[in-house]
């Protein structure tokens, strides 16, 4: 596995090259491993939640490391059973800030 923190412009290129979608995400998840999350969003999205910015950055990687084991957020019903492990793991590794 290997996990690259990358800029808004990096991961909206590759948003587009292998998503076909347009724009900037949070994290990027690839099958044979690769996980790209971005730290401009993740530095607007912890102020905006009044946390920091490493704590969003291990969610979105706590994230990539689900969809590698198989979890789906394609539809609401997986995308809030996703959110919720996601939330538990994050919350049973780091302390809240």
């Amino acid at each position: 596995m290997e996990i690259s923190v990358v800029s808004d412009r990096v991961i909206a290129r590759v948003h587009r090259q292998f998503l076909q979608a347009d724009g900037p995400t949070d994290v990027i998840t690839f099958e044979h491993g690769e996980i790209l999350v971005s730290a401009t969003t993740a530095m607007k999205r912890a102020a905006q939640e009044q946390e920091s910015t490493s704590r969003e950055l291990a969610r979105y990687i706590v994230h990539g490391i689900l969809h590698l084991n198989g979890h789906l957020d394609q539809d609401a019903a997986d995308a809030t059973a996703m959110w919720r492990a996601q939330e538990e793991v994050l919350q049973a590794v780091w302390a809240r800030d």
